[in-house]
Parts: C-alpha cells; structure tokens; sequence
C-alpha cells in the first residue's frame, strides 16, 4: 500500500460497526504508534463478530473510554507482527494518524 492508499483509506468514513476492538493504551507506553491486537488470527468486531485478520491489513479501530455514556476513541492502521520479544501477541497494528474521539470524526465527515 502506498502514500496514496493510506490517504484514500482516511478520506472514508467508517462507523464503530466496521471496527474492531484495540486497547490503545496496552502499548503506548512504550511505542506511542503501536497498539497489541491479539494472540490469535481473529480480534472482536464492534458487533461482537470475530474478525480474521493477516499481515499487512488496514483496519479501523475503536475503544470504549466511558462505562456509562457511549463514548469511544477511534483509530486506523497495518496489521503487523508482534515487535516485541517479551509480549504476547501475535498481531499489533502500526497506527496510521493520531487518535480521535469518535464524536469528532463524524462531526469532521458531516461538515463535508
């Protein structure tokens, strides 16, 4: 995928139901543009639906941040190999941009 991919990817708009679950905060200490998916080949939908998912995949990527008010925290990136030799993942995605709220990403794709 090349430069202009990743921007064609951005300029999409995809809801909490084309995501699949990533704890953002699991690796950020270490690497702030990684984030650690999963021990297996599959990583939970936002509809509760597995997901198989291989090397090289641009995935959208969603976090609850609110118990009680429905409130998440989005993101986008390349499925890659486990970068660390002490963790337990197979996969991690190498994030492309930054973190946003997802209130802020529709506001952004609505104003269009």
């Amino acid at each position: 995928m090349d430069v202009n991919d990743i921007v064609n990817h951005s300029l999409k708009f995809k809801g909490l139901e084309g995501r699949v679950f990533a704890d953002f905060d699991n690796e950020r200490i270490q690497d702030i543009d990684i984030v650690g998916l999963t021990q297996t080949d599959y990583v939970k939908a936002f509809s509760g639906e597995s997901i198989h998912i291989n090397e090289g995949d641009y995935i959208y990527m969603f976090m609850p941040i609110d118990e009680v008010l429905p409130e998440y925290i989005i993101a986008e990136g390349f499925v890659i190999k486990n970068p660390y030799e002490f963790k337990p993942y197979k996969w991690c995605c190498k994030i492309i941009g930054e973190l946003e709220y997802i209130k802020e990403y529709e506001f952004r794709f609505n104003k269009s």
